[in-house]
């Protein structure tokens, strides 16, 4: 295998890129700049309105309704062609303004890479624009900077640097000088390079260009992201082939109603007239709207839940998930270290609350305990908060740490020790520091006390350097001397707790009283009285345990997919309950390496997982393995890193406290508190809003179908026919509209997240719905006709005439099939609530809006009937009481009808 740059050693890193420690020259950096292009990472081209408003009429409905529309206007009908506009208007504002919204959320794009930087140019140090940089060049960093391209790192003292936006983990890293033999590391473990993108924390260094612009780690990863192409969701693919089938049969139906016109001597003009009727009858004119204002109101719904959802039809999906990927830090966890369990004078303890809030218990064995009775544990939490850089900062009731968070976590446990504690140390005068590096693993300080006047050095640092430092040892009864027997088994602790994953730090002390200041320094870390240790974790979030359970017992599987250590991730899923049985797996990165997708995918479904080292190709192989076996994957996300993987998922969601805007930019949702049991809530509302976009769908075809039925029926019977095109539209606009709208604020049906995830192969109607919908809307017809019949024969009508389309008759008699047409679907409607479940169970006035709309709907009908402007226009008319009767009757069948088939149900499931 041929070295990697990591590989090389100082003098062969110079030889492959024909530089010296000088840098290169002016001439030599214009050649490169040609070859190599400027340093600049290109980025997808921007959102643009125009975009967005063209999207909104990628549906075959929409243009169904734009061609029926302009067909209208050659035979005069401008009241059809305005009336569909409309309907074609309302859909694409909708939609429009919510996704412009979402994107104007997201316009300000924080740009990771480094204005300047400072490098050497023949043999000077000069500042020049990042973007000039070449491979070859020799840069200097400090603490504070943004790295401006790759780069081995030549000289450093100290120098670390987090990589949080490529690995996903906030503790900074330290980097070293030299060759690294090993081949095949990830990112994380090339600990002699650093990465554009990624920002220098501590010290300062200096580092040879390695690739610049898009041959970057930063540049490759968004290479990655735009060559991802973007997938319909399963909505959109049921919807496109739900059009494409209403499209052919409304135009077969058209067809053949022209075809059989003319046979039947009917002119051109009416024959276009009722051919229209029908295909109008056909398509659901206001499902498009419908769909986008209950996807709409969703996205409000998801904000109220911390999510903010970019696109309208990414929430439906939600509904569809069955595996969840997700990140652990910041996710899972909270993205704070907390101490957790504390050892001193041979007593172990825990300690229990929420980040960095300085109030939680102290507990041993389970129980509660008073502090003030182990006096060991105060100089042991004076040591930590004394021998500290860090500051605990609170703002508006929420806390954070300013410095080192492993030093914040200290000062946090010392403040839930005595919440005063910051009182009692600040009375000691600081004398003296031994700053914390990394050679040395430990930090001290000497502190006067100004009441007695002694002097004492406080120590911190890594376990096994502070125990070969101490002589003796803190215990109950006073100070005694440190045996290797004792010290073993202080060892001995110390490896338990790192194997839970706890973060280990030691603490010691020595008088210094009795000797000069001026030997302080020499003397401060000699011959040490071992006072304890400290572990500390970032814990998991405090209501993820029952989110995951919720997800398991509702057929999601869960997978964590991190950058940290194995042993890590193992601690945490065991702690958050995705780790519980014993053939669960935790698989490092080069080990998924070697795992054949075959294997990769039947671990994966076979039993428990956790990934854990994972690199961004990887982890966007999981997601494409994942897809491609039919599983739908909701994916999380902070860093760069994950931006492939977060486009490649069917719902990417990024965080929105620590995640990158690019991680932002490739997600299709942002969970605005980071936390994991918002995405299961999210979840039961993406369900909630999906099962509600069936109900509105089989509403609008049922609807659909009576109106189809009662025109074919007329046509059947050689009867004039009972009800108009725009009559038609006037029902689906004026009367239907609102109605579907209600359906899309119809709250979770009862048991909703125990049910398996909605197939998304499933079509939008089963063929159940199909028979369902068939069976309503010919109810609806059958009363539509029959009014229209009845109310014709008392106005001396007689079976075979014609009869003048614009006489008072005809228009009367069409008011009424309107009528029970408008109403019937308006019981349907009561019914369309649940497609198993007894209105009665559900609740009659649960969905207030449901009933409100039918009472708007009732206002919309009179108004047709009686304001003269509407009337005249719609060509319609009052009906007489009689016709009522239709209308009430209808409606009861209907309404009795779906109430019998729903018990039918619920008794066949009883006996199952």
């Amino acid at each position: 295998m041929p070295k990697q740059t990591y590989n090389l050693t100082k003098e062969e890193i110079f030889e492959k890129f024909s530089c010296s420690e000088k840098g290169l020259s002016s001439e030599e950096v214009a050649k490169r700049l040609k070859q190599f292009g400027k340093n600049a990472v290109q980025k997808k081209r921007n959102w643009s309105a125009l975009t967005l408003l063209k999207n909104q009429f990628n549906n075959a409905l929409v243009w169904i309704l734009i061609i029926a529309a302009f067909l209208a206007v050659p035979f005069h009908e401008y009241r059809d062609t305005v009336i569909l506009l409309i309907i074609v208007f309302i859909n694409s504002a909708i939609g429009f303004f919510q996704e412009f919204k979402a994107e104007q959320t997201l316009e300000q794009i924080r740009n990771l890479t480094s204005d300047k930087a400072i490098v050497l140019r023949d043999g000077e140090k000069i500042e020049i624009d990042a973007s000039l940089l070449v491979p070859g060049d020799v840069v200097f960093l400090f603490a504070g900077d943004t790295v401006p391209a790759d780069g081995y790192v030549l000289e450093g003292y100290d120098i670390f640097a987090n990589e949080f936006i490529f690995t996903g983990e906030s503790k900074a890293g330290r980097k070293i000088v030299g060759a690294i033999q090993e081949v095949g590391l990830p990112l994380s473990d090339m600990d002699n390079m650093v990465f554009m993108g990624s920002s220098i924390t501590r010290g300062e260094a200096k580092a040879l260009i390695t690739q610049t612009g898009m041959q970057t780690e930063l540049g490759r990863i968004a290479g990655m992201v735009t060559e991802i192409r973007e997938e319909e969701t399963p909505l959109q693919k049921q919807m496109r082939v739900l059009g494409r089938d209403v499209t052919i049969l409304a135009l077969i139906i058209a067809g053949l109603v022209l075809v059989a016109g003319h046979y039947s001597h009917m002119s051109w003009y009416d024959g276009f007239l009722f051919a229209l009727a029908l295909a109008v009858a056909v398509v659901p004119n206001g499902l498009p709207a419908a769909i986008s204002v209950s996807l709409s109101l969703g996205m409000r719904r998801l904000l109220k839940d911390n999510v903010l959802a970019k696109k309208l039809n990414a929430v439906e999906t939600l509904a569809q998930v069955t595996i969840i990927c997700t990140d652990k830090t910041g996710t899972i966890t909270r993205n704070e270290l907390m101490v957790t369990h504390v050892v001193a004078a041979d007593e172990e303890f825990t300690i229990d609350g929420q980040g960095y809030e300085p109030r939680g218990d102290f507990r041993q064995f389970g129980r509660i305990i008073d502090v003030e009775k182990f006096p060991c544990l105060r100089p042991l939490f004076k040591t930590a908060y004394l021998c500290n850089d860090a500051a605990l900062v609170k703002s508006n009731d929420t806390y954070s740490i300013t410095g080192d968070p492993t030093e914040g976590a200290l000062i946090v446990a010392a403040k839930k020790y005595k919440e005063k504690f910051d009182h009692l140390c600040n009375k000691d005068e600081k004398l003296d520091e031994n700053p914390f590096s990394s050679e040395r693993m430990r930090m001290s300080v000497v502190y006067k006390n100004p009441q007695d006047g002694s002097c004492t050095s406080y120590v911190k640092g890594s376990p096994d350097v502070v125990l070969n430092l101490c002589t003796h040892k803190l215990t109950r009864d006073g100070i005694v001397p440190f045996t290797e027997e004792e010290k073993q088994k202080v060892r001995n602790s110390n490896d338990a707790m790192s194997k839970q994953a706890l973060r280990v730090l030691a603490f010691a002390m020595r008088d210094l009283s009795d000797m000069e200041r001026s030997n302080f320094s020499n003397e401060a870390e000699k011959n040490l009285v071992w006072l304890g240790m400290m572990g500390m974790i970032d814990p998991p979030r405090a209501d993820v345990h029952k989110a995951i359970d919720d997800c398991l017992n509702s057929g999601i599987k869960v997978i964590m997919i991190t950058g940290d250590y194995e042993i890590t991730a193992q601690a945490i899923a065991k702690k958050v309950g995705l780790l519980k049985n014993s053939d669960a797996e935790v698989v490092n990165g080069k080990a998924l390496d070697a795992l054949s997708d075959e294997t990769l995918i039947n671990k994966v479904f076979s039993r428990e997982i956790v990934f854990a080292r994972i690199t961004p190709e990887q982890k966007l192989r999981i997601a494409t393995l994942l897809r491609k076996h039919g599983a739908i994957i909701a994916m999380t996300g902070d860093g760069v890193n994950d931006a492939p993987a977060l486009k490649k998922a069917d719902i990417g969601v990024a965080m929105g406290k620590i995640g990158t805007d690019v991680a932002k930019e490739a997600a299709d949702m942002i969970l605005m508190d980071d936390n994991f049991a918002s995405i299961v809530k999210v979840i039961k509302e993406g369900r909630t809003i999906y099962q509600n976009l069936r109900k509105i769908v089989y509403f609008a075809f049922a609807a659909n179908a009576s109106e189809f039925f009662t025109a074919a029926l007329g046509v059947l019977l050689q009867i004039p026919a009972p009800i108009t095109a725009v009559q038609i539209l006037a029902i689906d606009l004026g009367t239907d509209v609102l109605p579907s709208f209600s359906l899309s604020l119809e709250p979770s049906e009862p048991m909703i997240m125990k049910r398996k995830p909605f197939d998304a192969k499933e079509r939008a109607i089963s063929s159940e719905g199909v028979w369902r919908l068939a069976r309503v809307g010919l109810i609806i017809a059958i009363g539509a006709v029959i009014a229209f019949i009845l109310s014709m024969l008392r106005g001396g009508w007689i079976f075979g005439n014609k009869i003048d389309p614009g006489s008072v008759l005809y228009i009367k008699s069409t008011t009424a099939a309107y009528a029970v047409l408008s109403m019937g679907q308006m019981a349907n409607l009561l019914q369309a609530r649940s497609e198993t479940l007894s209105m009665f169970a559900l609740g009659f006035f649960k969905n207030k809006f449901a009933i409100g709309s039918i009472i708007i709907s009732f206002g919309v009908l009179m108004a047709f009937m009686y304001v003269p402007l509407l009337a005249s226009g719609l060509r319609m008319s009052p009906i007489d009481w009689r016709d009522w009767i239709a209308v009430a009757l209808t409606a009861a069948a209907v309404f009795v009808f779906e109430e019998a088939r729903k018990a039918e149900i619920t008794n066949k499931n009883n006996k199952l």
